[in-house]
Parts: C-alpha cells; structure tokens; sequence
C-alpha cells in the first residue's frame, strides 16, 4: 500500500537581529508596542491575560488583508479571533475592538486604546455605535480599522479635522445613512432637511429647541434627561461645531436599536465617507500571496 508522504509544514519563525520577524509572502507581521498600566479612556482598567502575558509579547497577534489574523511566529497559520469584553485586552482566543482595529490599521498591539498622537476624537469616537465592545467575530473590525489606518495615514484625518465644512459633511452623509427611521418619528424630516442644506434656521429652530426635554426631580448624581437629536441639528446646520460631533452622530444612531451587524456596516460606511470628504482617493489593495514564493523556513 503506498504511503503519502505528510503535508510540509513550516517551522516556528525566529525574530530577525531587528526584533522583528522577517517577511512573509511579502507582509511583515506588527510589533507588540508596550503596556499601559492605565487606560484613560475607558471605565475599567484593560488588562492582558496572565496566562497569556509572555507568550503574546513573544508572538503577538497580527493581521494583513490577505493573510486574516495570525500569530507573528506563524502567519501561515489562519486564525479566526473573538472580541473580548471582559476587561482584558488580549487573550489566546481574541482580543478587545481596540486592539483589532490597531492590528487593521497596522500599527501594531498595546494595551492602550487611542493614540492622541496619532488619531483623533472625531475619528475614534465612530465606534460609541456598539460602546466600544464587540464580542464576535473580529475579521470585520479589522477591516473597520484598515479603513481607519487608511484615513489617518493618507491625511483625510486632518483635513477633515482642520475643516468644519469638510467635518459637517462627513456628519451629514454619516446621518443620511440610517434617516429615515420609524424611531425618530418627527425628527426624520428635520434632520434630512438638515442633511441637505435645507434646514429653515427659524421655523426647524423653534421646532428643535420644543423638543428639549422638561426638567424632572433627579435623585444625587443621576444624570438629567438629554436629546443628542437637538445636539445634531446644531451641528449639521452649523449652528455648533465640535470635533467630538461623531459622538452625538452615533448616539442619536442609537436610538434605531441596530444589530451589532447592523452597527458594524453603519461604522463602515461612515469611515467611508470619512475617507471621502477626506479626500483619500485610494485605500490599500488586498494583495494576493504569489503562489510560487516559498515559505520562510526561519
């Protein structure tokens, strides 16, 4: 009986005298970049994984468009990730939506969130859409963050942030997208009015400021009714402009009640048109592997 000689797989990879891993089908695998004992930006403290510490700065996560999620040591081995939500920022299964939209964008895994050095409110706040925790698949984030990593690299990020007109339109487009809605009833007509330019600042201004909500007695510390559509209007008709709006835009979102799929494709879209009014015209291709490249034995 003739016997089939095993498949070849490669070995383990060995860092380079950099302290990287070297290329693989032409896609250098990201750095583990640091640890941050504290995380300003959020409710809790992220932590790593304590059975995980050691072997994660080793081999860490990466991703490319053509290879998925992998480990540095091998990325000829495919790896499907799940988010985390338990407060920790990477474990053997998965890692939190900070540090995938990071390995998307390409600029490697911390245990921070965003870099103000690098990205800013108004790009980073489009993920207040899920509270930025996602517990599936991770695949789509990643793609989420190479579109993020494209606008804040490719310069759209600071033209838009450098215009409140290039801004607005980013909110309005993002705005259109899920208008009209059964959820917001009389607001969807004011809202696309604003959308369009359209706005009548008199008689759309007064209707807005009724809808403030009416004081009500609150106990100590418990937060007073609020209505981020009256915070959007302002924005899209100019009245009031803050690199923050992204967060008003994805609140009043909200109030749709969207699937996380749902949510998923409405973040997408709206970094989209980020890149767009940004005017990045081209976003890194997928690059298929060359099938005749031997693999990288070190």
């Amino acid at each position: 009986m003739t016997k089939t000689a095993p498949a070849s797989v490669p070995a383990p990879r060995r860092r380079g005298p950099d302290g990287r891993f070297p290329a693989y089908r032409g896609h250098t695998c990201q750095p583990y970049t640091g640890y941050e004992e504290h995380c300003w930006h959020l409710d809790y403290r992220l932590q790593d994984d304590p059975d995980f510490r050691i072997t994660f700065k080793r081999n860490p996560w990466c991703w490319s468009p053509e290879l998925g999620f992998h480990r540095a040591r091998t990325p000829h081995v495919p790896e499907r990730l799940t988010g985390l939500t338990d407060g920790k920022f990477v474990g053997p299964k998965g890692m939190n939506m900070w540090q995938a939209v990071r390995v998307g964008a390409g600029w490697g895994t911390n245990s921070g969130g965003p870099d103000p050095a690098r990205w800013k409110e108004q790009t980073w706040r489009v993920m207040v859409a899920v509270d930025y925790r996602w517990s599936g698949d991770l695949e789509p984030v990643a793609q989420l963050g190479r579109l993020i990593g494209a606008l804040v690299d490719g310069g759209g990020q600071k033209r838009i942030a450098d215009d409140d007109d290039l801004l607005r339109g980013w909110f309005r487009d993002s705005t259109r997208e899920f208008l009209p809605h059964p959820a917001m009833g009389g607001w969807n007509d004011v809202l696309l009015r604003a959308c369009d330019g359209q706005a009548d600042l008199e008689q759309d201004g007064a209707w807005v400021r009724s809808q403030q909500p009416a004081p009500v007695p609150r106990r100590p510390g418990e937060p007073e009714p609020w209505e981020y559509r009256i915070d959007l209007w302002n924005n899209l008709v100019g009245i009031a402009a803050h690199p923050g709006g992204m967060r008003i835009v994805c609140e009043v979102y909200k109030l749709t009640q969207p699937s996380p799929e749902q949510a998923m494709n409405w973040m997408t879209t709206a970094v989209r048109h980020a890149l767009r009014w940004g005017q990045v015209d081209t976003i890194p291709a997928s690059r298929p592997a060359p099938d005749n490249e031997d693999e990288d034995d070190d």
